[in-house]
C-alpha cells in the first residue's frame, strides 16, 4: 500500500502525513464498492461545512483522481469508487514517458507491452 500512496501523494513530509487517512479512504471504498462524499467525510470525522474540513477532505481525495479514483454524480450526491482500469492507464502513461526519456531511439525499441 505504501508504494501506491507514494505514487499518488509523493514522499514530502507534509504529504506523508496524509497516508494513514488516504489508506483508510482506499480501504473503505474497496470494501463498500461505492461511497458518497458525505458518508466518506462522516467516516473520517471531517466536517465538509467548515472551510478547513472541506480543504482537508479535498487534499486527501484530489490526488487520487485520474490515478485510482472515479467520481459519479447520482442526483445531487457525489459517489466515489476505485478504478483499476484508470490506474493501468496512469501506469502506462508513466511507462511511455520513461521509455521516451530513458531509452535512446525508444521508438525503435519494442517491449513486452508493445508486442501484444
Amino acid at each position: 500500500m505504501e508504494e501506491l500512496l507514494y505514487m499518488i501523494y509523493g514522499k514530502h513530509p507534509k504529504s506523508m502525513k496524509l497516508y494513514p487517512e488516504a489508506e483508510k479512504i482506499i480501504n473503505i471504498i474497496r470494501e463498500k464498492g461505492s461511497v458518497s462524499r458525505d458518508e466518506l467525510a462522516n467516516i473520517l470525522n471531517i466536517d465538509l461545512d467548515s472551510p478547513n474540513g472541506k480543504k482537508h477532505f479535498y487534499n486527501l481525495v484530489s490526488p487520487m483522481f485520474n490515478r485510482i479514483l472515479v467520481s459519479e454524480h447520482k442526483g445531487k450526491s457525489v459517489y466515489y469508487r476505485l478504478s483499476y482500469d484508470l490506474f493501468r492507464v496512469y501506469i502506462d502513461g508513466i511507462r511511455r514517458k520513461a521509455k521516451y526519456y530513458l531509452i535512446k531511439n525508444a521508438e525503435n525499441e519494442k517491449d513486452d507491452e508493445d508486442k501484444q
